[in-house]
This record gives C-alpha cells, sequence and structure tokens, in this order.
C-alpha cells in the first residue's frame, strides 16, 4: 500500500513537472524551416524575371503563422500572398522573383515574418548577366488551320553580344507534338545577328492546341516563353506546299516554282484565281494560273499554279503571300494562303556564260550552245531543274532531256540548249535557262539570258579542202592544222555544226566552231589537234553543215617513232589584236638520226595569207647528225577568228612531216579571264633537310613545331602529302654521328628514312602524324657536302618518282612513288645553315620544277629556312643560302632565317605558303594599261587588296585577301600588242 502510493506520488509530480515546461503555440522553438536553406537564384538575364520556389515548414510541434515575406534586395521581391497557418510537420510553398537590372552578383536576405520564435531571414544570391538572345514575348495566334495543312508564323530573335552564342529552341506544352520552330537552321548565332524563325502549326487533331516556344536566352537563365495557339479544323482541300522557298537565287535570275490545288472532296468547288496578297520589293510573280470552266475545280480534281521569285538584292527577302481564292460554293470565307520566301545571292556553283547569243541562224536550221554549270563546293550538287523559257521570237529548247544531273565537287557538266527561228519571223528572239541546283538542303537558281535572230539565206557557195593530212607525228606529240569552209559567193552562208565527226579516230580533238554568218570571201577554221597514242595510221572526218550543202574532209595521219622532229609540233600564236601588227615564233627541224637527213622540200600550206615561214637555210637540204634547222614563223591576222596552217616538211624518202600554226585574230579592245579558286586543296609537300654536322637543334625545332606548319593545312581541310629527304647525295659515314635511316645520309633523293621503319609518306590518316614528322626529320648529322637543289630534282624525278623500288639500290621500295600527284600542288621547303653546292644553275631547277606542274606558277611553291643574305643576323650560319633564297623568290615563296627566334612563326608562314589559297593568277595576255584592269570575284568588284606583277603578268592578291576557296575570279583588261 504504501509502495502504491508512493508510485502514484511520484507520477503526479511526473505530470505536474511536465505541464510545467510545456511551450505554449506562440512560443513554438526550432520550428521554422526552408528548403532549400539559401535561395540560389544563380544566372538570369537583365530585364528578364526568373522565378525561385521557396518551401516554408514546421519542424516543431505546436503551429505557427506566416504573415508576409520582404526583401532587402534590390530587383528581388516576394508576390504578396494571403498569410496561412503552419501546423506541426505541413509545409507551403511561396514565389520569389528576381529581375537584375545590372550585371554583377546580387545577395541579401529574404524576411519571412512569421510567430516562430528562431526567426525567418534566408540568404538569396544571384547574378545579372546580358542576354546572348534578345526575344519578344508575343504570342503566336496561327488561327483555323485544317488538317493535314501547315501555317507559318515569325519570331525574331537577336544576339546582341560580339561574339558567337547557342541558339536553343524547344517546344512545350500538352499539344507541343503540333507545333515546331527552327527546322534546319543553325543551332548558334552569330556576333550580332538576327535571324527569323519559322514557327509551324500543322494540326493532328481537331480543336485548339495550345503550346509554348522555349527560347533559352543564357546560360543557367529563364528560357523566354512565346506562348503558341491555334486551332484544328478538317478540310477537303489540299494546298501543296503551304510555303514556298526559292532558295537562294542570283540577281536578274528568275526561279518559278508550282503550287498544287487539289479537291479531296465529294463537291466541286469555287475557283476565283490567285491573288499576292504581300510582296514586298515586287520580287514575286503569279507566273500562270488555270481557267476552270464556270469557275469550277471539281471533285478530284487538281491544278497546277506557278509563282516566280527574281531577286533586286542581296539577301534574304521579306516573306510574300499568296491566296489561292478556292472554297465551297456560296461560301466568301478566305481561301488557304501560301507563303513565299527567298534570297538573293550567289552560290558555290557557277554557271556560265552569263548570256548565249546565237547571233544570226537561217530559217530552217538550228544552233546549239553549251553553258556549263560548274561546281565549286566541296560536295556533290544535284542538278534538279532546268527551266527553259521562251519570251519572245523563236524557239529555244533544251538539247537534251531535263533530267536530274549530279556534278560532283570541282567538276563541270554542260547543258546544251538550241535556238530554232520561228518561219517567217524575222524579229530579235529572247529567252532565259534557268537551272536550280541543290547541295544538302539549300537550292540556288542561276539564269543565263538567251537571244537569237532568225533570217532567210539563199543557198551559197562555198569549198572546203576533202583532205587534212597530218603526215607523220612522233608518238605523244600533238599537231593542231585547220581545215577551212570558204564563202567563194556573192551572198552570205549560213555555217552550222562545224565539227568532228562521229566516229573519229579518239587521237583526233576539236572544238566546235560556232554557228554564224559567213559573207562572201570570208572563212570559218576548225582546228583539229591529232596526238597519236600508237604507231600506226589514223582517220577520221570534219563536218560543216551551211545552208544548201554539207561539206566534209578526211582527217589522215600516222604515229611515228622515228629520228626526225619538228619542234615545236604546234606554233601557237594565241591571240592577236588586228591592229598590232605581226608575232613571231621560232621552230627547229632536228635531226637526232645516227646519219644526216635530207629535207627535200619544205611548203607552207594555208587558207589565206595570215601566216609566214622563213628558214636559215634554202632546201633542199642535208641536215647532218644532230644538226638543226632554225625557222622563223610570223602571224599577223586579217579578221577576227581562228586561223591554221600546215608547216609540212617532206625527206628524200618521201616522207611527210607537219608542224601546225594556230592564233586568232580579234579586233576587240579588252579579254576577260576566269579562275576559280580549288574548293578541296591538294598539296605534295616535301622537305630538303640538310643533315651535316651543324644541324641538330635545327632539324629538332621542325619536327617539334610541325603543328605549326600544319595549321594553314587543317584550317583549308587540305589533302596533303608530306615527304622528307637530305641534301646527303652520297653515303657518308663521317660526321658527328651515323646518320639514321638506311643510307648512311646518302638519301640521294630517296624519302627518309629509306630502310621503310616509319611511314616515309604523311598523309591526314597517317596515325601520330606528328610524331613521325618530327623523327623523319632527325635525319642525322653526318655529311659535308649540301647539294639540296640536286636532290629535290632527284627525288621528283625519274626513276625514283614513278618507281615503288629504286632499281640502282639494294634496299626494298625505296623508291618515291605515290608521293607525287598530278593534279596537285607542289611545294618544297629547304632547311640548311649552308649554301648549295648543287651541280647546274638555279635556273635548270626552275625550269624543271615548273615543267612538273605544267609550267603553271599556281602549283608550284619553293621556300627556305636557310642562312641570310646578312650574316650578322645569323652568326650560327656557315654561309648564306643564296641559291636556295634565290629559287624561292622566283618562283614567289617564302625566305626566314635559320635563326630564327621563333620556330612556331616561322613555319607558319611556310604554311601559308605552301597550303594556303592561291594568291597569283596568271593572264593569258598582256594588258596594254594595268591601270584599267578590272578584277571581280565571286561577280563583287574588288578594287584593293591585289596589285598586277609585270614580271609574271599576273594578278596577285594580298595574303590576307586572296579569294576564299571555291571563288571564282574574273580578271579584265585592255589587250595590248606582244
Amino acid at each position: 500500500m504504501r509502495r502504491a502510493l508512493w508510485v502514484a506520488w511520484v507520477a503526479a509530480a511526473l505530470v505536474l513537472g511536465v505541464g510545467c515546461e510545456r511551450p505554449s503555440p506562440q512560443k513554438a522553438k526550432s520550428a521554422f524551416v526552408v528548403r532549400p536553406e539559401t535561395i540560389e537564384f544563380g544566372p538570369a538575364a537583365l530585364g528578364r524575371t526568373k522565378s525561385f520556389k521557396l518551401k516554408i515548414a514546421n519542424g516543431g510541434r505546436a503551429s505557427y503563422r506566416v504573415e508576409g515575406a520582404t526583401s532587402s534586395v534590390p530587383n528581388v521581391e516576394v508576390p504578396p500572398f494571403e498569410p496561412f497557418v503552419l501546423s506541426a510537420g505541413a509545409e507551403q510553398e511561396i514565389e520569389i522573383h528576381f529581375t537584375p537590372q545590372v550585371e554583377g552578383v546580387v545577395q541579401g536576405m529574404v524576411d519571412i515574418i512569421t510567430d516562430a520564435d528562431d526567426g525567418g531571414q534566408v540568404p538569396v544570391n544571384g547574378r545579372g548577366v546580358k542576354a546572348f538572345v534578345e526575344v519578344p514575348e508575343t504570342a503566336l495566334d496561327f488561327g483555323n488551320v485544317a488538317m493535314g495543312m501547315v501555317e507559318m508564323r515569325e519570331v525574331t530573335v537577336r544576339n546582341p553580344s560580339d561574339v558567337e552564342s547557342p541558339l536553343a529552341l524547344s517546344i512545350q506544352g500538352t499539344d507541343a507534338d503540333q507545333f515546331s520552330a527552327g527546322a534546319g537552321q543553325s543551332d548558334t548565332l552569330a556576333a550580332g545577328e538576327e535571324r527569323v524563325v519559322q514557327v509551324a502549326f500543322a494540326p493532328k487533331r481537331l480543336g485548339s492546341a495550345e503550346g509554348a516556344l522555349h527560347v533559352v536566352v543564357c546560360e543557367g537563365c529563364e528560357p523566354a516563353v512565346i506562348p503558341l495557339h491555334g486551332m484544328g479544323v478538317a478540310s477537303k482541300l489540299e494546298v501543296t506546299p503551304l510555303r514556298v522557298d526559292f532558295g537562294r537565287v542570283a540577281l536578274g535570275a528568275t526561279a518559278e516554282q508550282s503550287i498544287t490545288v487539289r479537291n479531296q472532296g465529294t463537291q466541286a468547288l469555287s475557283f476565283s484565281g490567285v491573288q499576292l496578297l504581300d510582296n514586298p520589293g515586287g520580287v514575286f510573280k503569279v507566273v500562270s494560273e488555270p481557267q476552270l470552266p464556270n469557275g469550277l475545280l471539281a471533285a478530284g480534281a487538281a491544278v497546277e499554279l506557278r509563282v516566280a521569285f527574281t531577286p533586286v538584292a542581296l539577301g534574304r527577302v521579306r516573306d510574300g503571300r499568296v491566296e489561292v481564292g478556292v472554297r465551297e460554293q456560296g461560301s466568301t470565307a478566305p481561301g488557304p494562303k501560301v507563303s513565299l520566301t527567298g534570297e538573293g545571292g550567289t552560290s558555290c556553283v557557277t554557271v556560265l556564260p552569263r548570256k548565249i547569243d546565237f547571233g544570226v541562224v537561217a530559217e530552217g536550221m538550228t544552233a546549239t550552245r553549251e553553258a556549263e554549270v560548274i561546281n565549286r563546293c566541296r560536295e556533290s550538287v544535284l542538278v534538279s531543274n532546268l527551266q527553259l523559257d521562251t519570251l519572245q521570237g523563236g524557239f529555244f529548247t533544251l538539247a537534251q532531256a531535263p533530267a536530274s544531273i549530279t556534278v560532283p565537287a570541282g567538276e563541270t557538266v554542260k547543258v546544251g540548249v538550241t535556238f530554232s527561228p520561228r518561219a517567217g519571223l524575222l524579229t530579235a528572239s529572247a529567252g532565259q535557262l534557268a537551272v536550280t541546283v541543290r547541295t544538302n538542303s539549300t537550292a540556288s537558281t542561276e539564269a543565263v539570258s538567251l537571244a537569237g535572230e532568225g533570217r532567210v539565206f539563199k543557198p551559197c557557195k562555198y569549198e572546203m579542202p576533202p583532205e587534212l593530212h597530218f603526215g607523220k607525228v612522233p608518238v605523244g606529240a600533238s599537231v593542231a592544222l585547220g581545215v577551212s569552209v570558204r564563202n567563194t559567193g556573192t551572198e552570205a552562208c549560213y555555217l552550222a555544226s562545224m565539227q568532228l565527226a562521229a566516229g573519229s579516230d579518239s587521237v583526233f580533238t576539236s572544238l566546235p566552231v560556232q554557228n554564224g554568218v559567213l559573207e562572201p570571201g570570208k572563212k570559218a577554221t576548225l582546228v583539229v589537234s591529232f596526238k597519236p597514242d600508237a604507231e600506226g595510221p589514223f582517220s577520221g572526218m570534219a563536218e560543216a553543215w551551211v545552208n544548201g550543202g554539207h561539206p566534209l574532209a578526211n582527217l589522215t595521219g600516222e604515229g611515228v617513232k622515228g629520228c626526225f622532229a619538228v619542234q615545236p609540233t604546234t606554233a601557237d600564236f594565241g591571240i592577236t589584236k588586228l591592229s598590232c601588227g605581226p608575232r613571231t615564233r621560232e621552230l627547229l627541224a632536228i635531226n637526232d638520226c645516227l646519219g644526216p637527213v635530207t629535207v627535200a622540200g619544205m611548203a607552207l600550206e594555208q587558207v589565206g595569207g595570215e601566216f609566214h615561214v622563213t628558214s636559215d637555210q634554202a632546201f633542199p637540204y642535208e641536215i647532218p647528225r644532230g644538226g638543226r634547222v632554225h625557222l622563223t614563223a610570223s602571224y599577223t591576222p586579217e579578221d577576227d577568228g581562228d586561223d591554221a596552217a600546215t608547216l609540212r616538211f617532206t625527206l628524200n624518202d618521201g616522207a611527210e612531216y607537219t608542224a601546225g600554226l594556230v592564233g586568232r585574230g580579234v579586233t576587240k579592245a579588252e579579254q576577260t579571264d576566269r579562275f576559280f579558286q580549288e574548293s578541296e586543296a591538294k598539296v605534295d609537300v616535301l622537305f630538303v633537310v640538310d643533315n651535316s654536322g651543324s644541324m641538330m637543334e635545327e632539324q629538332q625545332s621542325l619536327g617539334q613545331n610541325f603543328a605549326s606548319f600544319l595549321s594553314a593545312a587543317n584550317q583549308a581541310a587540305v589533302d596533303y602529302r608530306i615527304g622528307v629527304t637530305t641534301t646527303g647525295l652520297d653515303p657518308s659515314p663521317g660526321g658527328w654521328s651515323e646518320c639514321p635511316g638506311g643510307a648512311q645520309g646518302g638519301e640521294n633523293g630517296r624519302l627518309f628514312p629509306v630502310d621503310g621503319s616509319r611511314p616515309r609518306i604523311i598523309t591526314p590518316a597517317t596515325p601520330n602524324a606528328a610524331t613521325v614528322f618530327a623523327n623523319n626529320t632527325r635525319v642525322g648529322v653526318c655529311h659535308w657536302n649540301e647539294q639540296g637543289l640536286d636532290a629535290a630534282y632527284r627525288a621528283l624525278s625519274d626513276p625514283l618518282i614513278y618507281k615503288a623500288d629504286d632499281p640502282r639500290t639494294p634496299q626494298a621500295n625505296d623508291g618515291n612513288a605515290g608521293f607525287l600527284r598530278e593534279e596537285a600542288k607542289l611545294a618544297i621547303i629547304f632547311l640548311s645553315d649552308e649554301e648549295d653546292f648543287s651541280s647546274q644553275p638555279v635556273s635548270f631547277y626552275e625550269t624543271y620544277f615548273l615543267a612538273l606542274k605544267g609550267n603553271d606558277k599556281t602549283k608550284l611553291s619553293i621556300n627556305a629556312i636557310v642562312g641570310p643574305m646578312d650574316l650578322g643576323t645569323c652568326p650560327t650560319s656557315s654561309s648564306s643560302g643564296s641559291r636556295y633564297i634565290q629559287l624561292a623568290q622566283a618562283t614567289n615563296g617564302a625566305v626566314e632565317s635559320i635563326c630564327t627566334p621563333n620556330w612556331a612563326a616561322s613555319l607558319e608562314k611556310l604554311s601559308n605558303s605552301a597550303f594556303g589559297p592561291n594568291r597569283r593568277f596568271r593572264l593569258t595576255e598582256e594588258p596594254a594599261d594595268p591601270a584599267r584592269i578590272v578584277v571581280e570575284v565571286d561577280g563583287v568588284q574588288v578594287t584593293d587588296g591585289w596589285h598586277y606583277e609585270a614580271d609574271s603578268n599576273s594578278i596577285l592578291f594580298d595574303r590576307d585577301a586572296a579569294p576564299a576557296p571555291g571563288a571564282m575570279i574574273e580578271v579584265t583588261y585592255p589587250l595590248g600588242c606582244n
């Protein structure tokens, strides 16, 4: 009993004790909790509001009241909310906004007003940043859109910064699948770029559709949200496409596209034609629209209308719109609308010439000319549309089916156009050829204007020799002779299709003569080249058409391997102004036989008297073994056009050898040369490295800076082949140490290492190319006789250049086959601290290396890192590399000092010289006045960044002004006399 009373007393005391310490609801302890503990806004775009959700929780056992919240931070605010009570364990979310006005970090406190004991302050952090995309937050309403159709709207975004910025677009919302934006556009915005983003609504379901376009304006920032709304409605009408994109169209050209309207219902629809609603700049036009009986489009029927785009300025134009007047009968609802868009400008595809003038064509005959589609892009393009329109007069037709044609990168296809005069219509005719090409997802259109005139001709009198005999021509040599049609009557002749007849042996080649009018006494000449590829006889035929006849001439020639020759086999006088007087060329009759050869006679055969030939010997004449007879030929054109003559040598045994004389007379005062900058360069690079005893450090510096040397190559995606040889010709076991590579320093032009222990030709596909190059440039320091020019000559001559194995050496596979490519540019780089001691004069090597590239200076770059002329600036160099410098300067290459303090910078200069775009463009004729030269790049005149170089008769661009890969360069200049 006493124990029970004691327990009851203790229990009561405990109850009373606990009751005394129990907190009231107004004094809750540690009840205020926020999640997260800090409000972190992160970056927020200036002027835009970023939201943050803060959870306020009750972590105690008694409830407390939240009355509101205030902020001590400018531009951070808490939207007003109704006071609320949080019971034990409960939580509620409030929203906090941050709208920065200046860049920089913002810090402070948000004070939650509450009756909780342990406070209500929450730290807040944020950072104002400039947006990289500016977006207007205007809702887009697409209105009612028929199922299966698409309606377009536009949003303009802009990058206000001075650096490239990303552009991230996304569609969100319950009906996001019915909207799309920015299809096919780049995901970056250039500095300052303003872009129109196309937003499309293609309803998949009937009824209202809601979505939102989200545009990220800066990293971590709240996106700009543009509400989207549209209504999907049913329709029995199909209009395709709903957006016509003409792509890029050259100024002055016209591109056409079709729009198809199809009635898919069971009732006829009213059709009232087509109306242009929006036509900014007047660049869009409705070309054709159908006229339907009773103005009705029958059930199941379809009609096609055509619209055209003719840009008048460069750049993208504002969209146009056409309304198709098709609707249910009795309805006044607006018809469906089709948007039109396009861009004025040029592309990497060129169509030349820009104008084809057929001149006068005889009634009842035709004339055919060709336009060239030239692909200067880095990838293949598709000629997807050839549109030929006769604007007035006669008939212009395609000479081939208008099928799609693929044009590989860097290649050309020809499109033939034929003009036929309309009977009885003798006025001028005009037309246009529009060529549309596609590359990836873009299209471009180029135009060629066409002109011609019909005329009635009476049958004319003419003469043409029945045979053109080439005689004996050495195998592999080419002789160009001419066959002429001369008008011998008093009436004008119309000449057409003067060309090689089908079936002629392939060793005969010729460019067709353009159709034209032959006035009385005038002639037209077909220049035919004969290049036998084997011994034996060959034959062919030349043909022409005139009003009243079909003249023919048999072609005969024989390929021989003899010891008598005439060089050159064709003397080409080029273009000569009629007012300039004669041009002269030198020829040689050469006897390389074992004994004397007697030339019984020499004859000059020609139609007219433009050519004259004199000899330093009278014929007949016996040419001794090894003897030469010099001849001088002159050309004085009498009228415009091609001229040709045959210089025929008859030997004592009756054998005939011929040389051709060709030229072209012009009265015009100007010449235009056209060049194309290579769009995908191929460069073969030969390093010739001095392997004498003082070159160890320079070899190491060269290898360590390989990346700098490849800088221009990588930037231009050049297809390169790089090989290394040494200045040593004979093995040399002396020196500081024995040279590696298997040849003891006597590579003799063979690529290093001759033992094949590493790749000897480095390409973009070579694994660890930098390491391979560094090792290949460590050629050793064993030699004392530097003969770099001879080494380069031997590396690029027979037998090394054509054979995989050098037959003169015991090593296997030590030839240089596969290094030199006919179509590639050749770059030679000499590295030496000593003068060159090769056997030939510098001019010999210049002539040889140029001949390797067909005497095209644009395909040769010779460079040197050698001892400078002023050795005071380079005390470690043994002597000046004057012969290397002379060769480099003769070919406009780069020259650097072997004492260069910055190998990376020096090699970068050599990289620009070897791999950079071509800067020199040699003119075909000599300008009469260099001050009147006009240079255009891609059709735009360039007035600075280039100059005329008289020594090479070339246009030379500054290094930073060189035309970009794929560019077309046109140089127009007055013709002079030379």
